[in-house]
């Protein structure tokens, strides 16, 4: 399960109440919160760190072995979607974030520790069948892999690839850039609305 991949520490993992995902909840930020209704999907809020924006608007979401199929039916599923078409890598090594563009991450190969928010923010173990919705803004980095580890990467049709890399503190145009950003409103792979997990 997602609760045990995580590597706690100080970082906790908490369910929300059934009543969490009303406009008026109380977000908890920097825990990756588990979503009722919703199996093994987590989200995690993470505010500005001093050098990472990360997102005061919408999470970081996280499904766990949501996905079964081939390389090929899971890129057929991200273009219907509305995403680009998805490249075959893996993380960067290095803390960083994307301000034009949401980010999907669809692991199809092996496993890999990453870390999101910034230096301060949790550590999670990504595996096969794992799909990540990164906002604009949040900052992510690889730790260690598994050595065979790959993920489909993609992002919504409208930005295209020209997506750009960010490692340290966002200029002012970055920042709005983050802000104006919209966000999907369902994810390619299960269809889910979105805008109830926000």
């Amino acid at each position: 399960c997602f609760g045990a991949a995580l590597l706690l520490g100080s970082v906790r993992t908490q369910s929300l109440a059934t009543s969490a995902l009303s406009s008026d909840m109380s977000r908890q930020w920097g825990v990756v919160e588990k979503i009722p209704g919703q199996l093994d999907a987590f989200r995690l809020f993470m505010r500005d760190d001093g050098t990472f924006p990360n997102n005061s608007d919408y999470p970081l979401i996280l499904y766990k072995s949501c996905f079964h199929g081939s390389q090929r039916e899971a890129e057929k599923s991200i273009t219907k979607g509305g995403w680009t078409s998805p490249w075959v890598w893996g993380i960067f090594t290095f803390h960083h974030y994307h301000s034009a563009a949401w980010e999907l991450l669809l692991c199809i190969r092996g496993e890999a520790r990453v870390q999101l928010g910034g230096g301060t923010g949790p550590i999670v173990t990504i595996e096969k069948g794992d799909l990540i919705l990164i906002p604009p803004g949040f900052a992510h980095k690889q730790l260690s892999d598994s050595g065979d580890f790959a993920l489909l990467g993609a992002y919504p049709d409208e930005t295209g690839h020209a997506v750009d890399t960010v490692r340290g503190r966002p200029t002012e145009n970055q920042r709005r850039s983050i802000k104006a950003c919209k966000a999907p409103r369902k994810d390619p792979i299960l269809e889910i609305d979105l805008s109830s997990l926000y």
